[in-house]
């Protein structure tokens, strides 16, 4: 049995995105759109799995999903850790 995310914000971001529709609408919004217009949005799946190491399961919550992009099979790799305060470094 797979855990919860321990955040509940992480729980809820993680239940609302895993429907592909409402993720990619989302990431419609933020990718530049000279990407998006490669995505076939349409045929995006989610794909089982997380890469998050057991150390950062009670922050972090993750999702992946294959999508068809430039006529390529493709992965999206969502990782969603809320945070209190603005870090200009949680991408790396």
């Amino acid at each position: 049995m797979e855990e919860d995310p321990h955040q509940p914000h992480d729980k809820l971001f993680k239940a609302g995105f895993s429907d592909p529709v409402n993720a990619a609408a989302f990431l419609r919004e933020q990718i530049p759109d000279e990407l998006s217009a490669q995505v076939e949005w349409e045929a995006m799946r989610l794909e089982p799995g997380s890469f998050v190491d057991s150390q950062f399961r009670a922050s972090e919550s993750d999702l992946l999903f294959s999508v068809p992009m430039a006529r390529r099979d493709s992965l999206l790799y969502l990782l969603f850790e809320h945070q209190r305060e603005r870090d200009p470094w949680v991408g790396l």
